[in-house]
C-alpha cells in the first residue's frame, strides 16, 4: 500500500526544485504496475449503465469509447449512459474531461442529428473527425483524414534518410532505417483503412519513393505499399475466421451468408461476401 499512500511529487524547473506537495490521489506515472492498478480501478465503470440502453462501451488504458446505433424515428441511450458513468465518476472521486471529449454523428441519411450531448453542464463539442488509438475517423467513413496526417507524419521522418545519405553511410543503414522508422507509420492498423481510392494510395506510396530516392534506390526495390496491406489484410481475416471467439467472427459470418455451395476441397465453406455500397466494398472483409 505505500506504493499508493503517502506519495509526494515536485517540479524540476531548469534546475529549481519546487516546495514538496502530497500527491493523495491517482497511481504513479511511467511505473510498470499503474496501467494495471488504473484498469482494476475503472473495471466497473460500464456497469453503471443500463442494460436496457444499447450502448457498447469500450475501455482502452484512460481512454473509453461509446457507441451505439439510432433508428430512424428513434432516441438515443448515449446521454443516458454517459450520465450513468458520470455518477460512478463522482462516486469513485474521478472527473471526466468534457475538453477532450467529442461527439461524432455518422449518418447516410437526411434524418436530422440528435441533441448534443453533455457531461454536466458542459456540452461536448461533435466534430467531423476523430483520432482513436492512432487511426483517424470521419463522420462519413472515408479515410483522407487518416492519409493525411499519416503521410506528413512519415513525411517529416524523411530528414533521418537525408542525414545518412549526407553522412555517406551505408545504403543499408538508409534502408533500415525507413524500414524501422517510416513505413511503419504508413502502415499502422492499414487492416482497417485500407480499402482506398486510388487518389489516396498514390499518396502513400509516393513518401515510399521519395524514400528509395533519397537512399539511393529503385522505385520498385521494395514491395508496393498496397500489396503489403492487402498480405497484412488477408492475415488478418484468417485469425479473425480461425478464432470464434473474435470479437468480430460472428459478424463477418453474418454479412457472408447466401445461398451459393462455396464448400471448398478440404470441407471449409468459402463464403463470397456481398456488398452494397462502394463504402462496405472497401472495409477489411469484401476486399478479400
Amino acid at each position: 500500500m505505500s506504493f499508493l499512500k503517502g506519495r509526494t511529487q515536485q517540479v524540476n524547473l531548469q534546475g529549481v526544485l519546487s516546495f514538496t506537495a502530497s500527491c493523495p490521489a491517482g497511481v504513479p506515472q511511467g511505473s510498470a504496475i499503474s496501467p494495471t492498478l488504473f484498469n482494476i480501478h475503472i473495471n466497473d465503470m460500464e456497469e453503471n449503465v443500463s442494460e436496457r440502453a444499447c450502448v457498447n462501451t469500450t475501455k482502452y488504458a484512460e481512454d473509453c469509447t461509446m457507441d451505439t446505433s439510432i433508428r430512424t424515428g428513434k432516441f438515443s441511450d448515449l446521454q443516458s449512459a454517459l450520465d450513468s458513468v458520470q455518477s460512478w465518476a463522482v462516486e469513485n472521486k474521478m472527473e471526466l474531461n468534457a475538453k477532450k471529449t467529442k461527439d461524432v454523428w455518422i449518418n447516410f441519411t437526411q434524418a436530422p442529428p440528435p441533441l448534443p450531448l453533455h457531461i454536466g453542464d458542459a456540452i461536448i463539442e461533435r466534430v467531423d473527425n476523430f483520432k482513436l488509438l492512432g487511426i483517424w475517423f470521419q463522420k462519413d467513413l472515408k479515410w483522407n483524414k487518416h492519409v493525411e496526417e499519416t503521410t506528413r507524419k512519415a513525411a517529416k521522418d524523411l530528414y533521418c534518410l537525408r542525414e545518412c545519405r549526407r553522412a555517406n553511410l551505408p545504403v543499408e543503414v538508409g534502408l533500415t532505417t525507413y524500414l524501422t522508422k517510416i513505413r511503419p507509420i504508413l502502415e499502422y492498423c492499414s487492416p482497417v483503412w485500407g480499402g482506398l481510392p486510388r487518389y489516396l494510395k498514390d499518396e502513400l506510396e509516393r513518401v515510399q519513393r521519395r524514400s528509395l530516392q533519397i537512399i539511393g534506390l529503385p522505385h520498385g526495390y521494395l514491395p508496393t505499399l498496397e500489396e503489403r496491406r492487402i498480405e497484412a489484410t488477408s492475415r488478418e481475416l484468417d485469425n479473425i475466421l480461425g478464432d470464434p471467439s473474435h470479437i468480430l467472427y460472428q459478424r463477418t459470418m453474418e454479412h457472408n451468408k447466401h445461398n451459393y455451395n462455396l464448400r471448398r476441397r478440404d470441407g471449409i465453406f468459402k463464403y463470397a461476401p456481398f456488398s452494397g455500397t462502394e463504402r462496405h466494398r472497401n472495409s477489411l472483409v469484401p476486399r478479400q
